[in-house]
């Protein structure tokens, strides 16, 4: 492309910046792992914007106006071009670099799509307003209008619309069941909350309960699929109700005209079988819950998903992970084997499969990444896992999307985070036992009783961070017997907790995680030169014996 838009677009101008940003962003493309799913997405949007850019051109020649309107933009893409040669820069080691300039590279991109919305409605504005009757000009406007996806309002049928399910979904039979015996055949049940930490297919089982047919039979057009995010407005969900029904969107004065809307609207729509699914709720949403709970008719059923547990309020389903052969299938179609999987050894692929541990974006990200790439990026892949790298170390997209699961801890819970930080540096598959965590927390954080701890912990599994296992059979709550409490954490999980704690230089680090084997020390540890360290809580997995000598050297190291 480079060269080709310049005489477009006027040599010097936007025509030049626009191909540097594309040269820079192909080359990068090509070379960079780390960012590869963000940059793809990057690059189809100014395939696009090409397109977009010579219209606006020619239009602006044949009506002569100004380019006002696309200044801003070539001040984006100049600004985009230093983005994308910084990120260039960085390094896989580099764990807090690369979580924040994938947030930049995903603002960056946003705030570009914006850019072009306002730049289509602002062109179809100008040649409309000029009454300059010339075919090209007609042809124009049609193109501006037809191609270039002119925000227009949308018909009733897109407000509340289910989402399409992906082109393969498996491991959800079981699940889909239990969710039609609950809220399909269970009078009792009005509403259930689908809980499973983030990217375990929650929205995809949602979807899947809507467009199975013995749900559409049920609730016909009284279907509701409601995407709630962290912050939900309440006034644009009610409203979004009424426009899926084609009503009249009413306007509200306070709080109370809105919560009295929604009791008219489910009074009134709940006289024939209605669903609302509220998708991706966050934990703190608890009063959005409420609401749609306290108003419901005998004929309404309501179907929560979130990554946290919304305890008193309907009734609760874990989703579960991927088994092997389920697994094994959404990996063939991440990575577009398909019949050509005889060039990727199977050993190798039960390698990758095995160590995303039935995680369904794990899976998919993974497969993603791998499609088309020569079977050395593959072999490479396993080598640099067999050698201790996260999994996270070479998906971003992975690592975006869970870091949002840590996201939900905010200031006022900086103890549950660190709480959970602390699960990482224990073995992967193993049970931790709380006791264990209860003598840690007491002293770190100066938890002064189990009960704190423990309380920590229900706080963890509520939000599917963790999850807190009791094997005593004659349990009683809160009897102060916790040394049959175990707590369990999902390897991908754990990862993340690692690559946290990861984020600071070695010598800062709260958490000190040592993996070795014989006397081969991490590289860090020979670069450390013996200057002192900060960490609280130590880990040292072992594949085998440590000498006396290693343990002395550790010892001299922190004195």
């Amino acid at each position: 492309m480079s060269g080709g838009a310049d005489g477009l677009f006027g040599g010097d101008g936007l025509g030049t910046v626009f191909n540097m940003l594309y040269d820079v962003l192909k080359e990068l493309t090509a070379e960079n792992v780390m960012f590869k799913p963000l940059l793809k997405d990057i690059k189809s949007r100014l395939d696009s914007l090409q397109s977009l850019l010579l219209d606006i051109e020619k239009s602006n020649k044949i009506l002569d106006l100004p380019d006002v309107e696309l200044e801003n933009l070539k001040q984006h893409l100049e600004e985009g071009i230093k983005l994308l040669q910084k990120c260039g820069k960085i390094r896989w080691w580099s764990v807090y670099k690369r979580y924040k300039y994938a947030n930049k590279l995903t603002g960056w991109d946003e705030s570009l799509q914006r850019l072009l919305e306002v730049l289509k409605v602002q062109e179809i504005r100008d040649v409309k307003d000029n009454s300059v009757s010339v075919k090209n000009v007609e042809k124009l406007v049609s193109r501006i209008e037809s191609n270039l996806v002119i925000p227009k309002k949308p018909d009733s049928e897109a407000w509340c619309a289910v989402p399409e399910l992906p082109p393969l979904v498996v491991g959800l039979d079981f699940p889909l069941n239990e969710l039609k015996r609950k809220l399909l055949k269970d009078e009792n049940v009005s509403m259930v909350v689908l809980t499973a930490p983030g990217g375990c297919g929650k929205t995809t089982l949602a979807t899947k309960f809507c467009q199975d047919k013995d749900g559409k039979d049920t609730f016909m057009d009284n279907i509701f699929f409601v995407t709630v995010s962290k912050k939900p407005n309440l006034e644009n969900i009610v409203q979004d109700l009424y426009q899926r029904k084609g009503f009249e969107v009413p306007t509200f004065q306070n709080e109370v005209s809105t919560v009295t809307w929604l009791q008219s609207f489910l009074k009134e729509e709940g006289q024939s079988p209605l669903l609302i699914v509220l998708d991706d709720v966050w934990s703190g949403s608890e009063s959005l819950v409420e609401k749609f709970d306290h108003f419901k008719t005998e004929n309404c059923k309501f179907l929560v998903t979130s990554r946290s547990e919304f305890q008193g309020y309907g009734s609760p389903y874990y989703l579960q992970l991927l088994d092997h052969d389920n697994a094994m299938k959404l990996f063939h179609h991440s990575a577009s084997l398909g019949d050509k999987s005889s060039h990727v050894a199977k050993d190798i692929r039960e390698k990758i499969v095995e160590r995303c541990k039935g995680f369904p974006l794990a899976i998919t990200v993974v497969g993603r990444s791998l499609c088309g790439e020569p079977i050395e990026i593959w072999q490479k892949r396993v080598l640099e896992w067999s050698k201790g790298f996260s999994i996270l170390d070479s998906e971003t997209e992975l690592l975006f999307f869970l870091e949002r699961s840590l996201d939900t801890l905010g200031k006022e819970m900086v103890s549950i985070r660190e709480c959970f930080l602390d699960l990482g540096s224990f073995p992967e598959d193993q049970r931790i036992p709380a006791a264990a965590l209860i003598d840690i927390w007491a002293e770190l954080y100066d938890l002064d009783t189990d009960t704190k701890c423990i309380a920590n912990l229900y706080v963890l599994t509520k939000r599917s961070l963790a999850n807190l296992v009791i094997t005593r059979k004659d349990k009683m709550e809160g009897d102060g017997y916790y040394s049959e409490h175990f707590v369990t954490q999902h390897d991908v999980l754990r990862e993340l907790a690692i690559y946290n704690t990861k984020k600071e230089p070695v010598e800062h680090r709260k958490r000190l995680i040592v993996d070795i084997c014989g006397d081969n020390l991490p590289k860090w540890w020979r670069e450390q030169k013996h200057q002192p360290m900060k960490a609280r809580l130590l880990s040292i997995t072992t594949g085998c014996s440590i000498s006396p000598l290693l343990f002395s050297n550790y010892v001299d190291m922190h004195k």
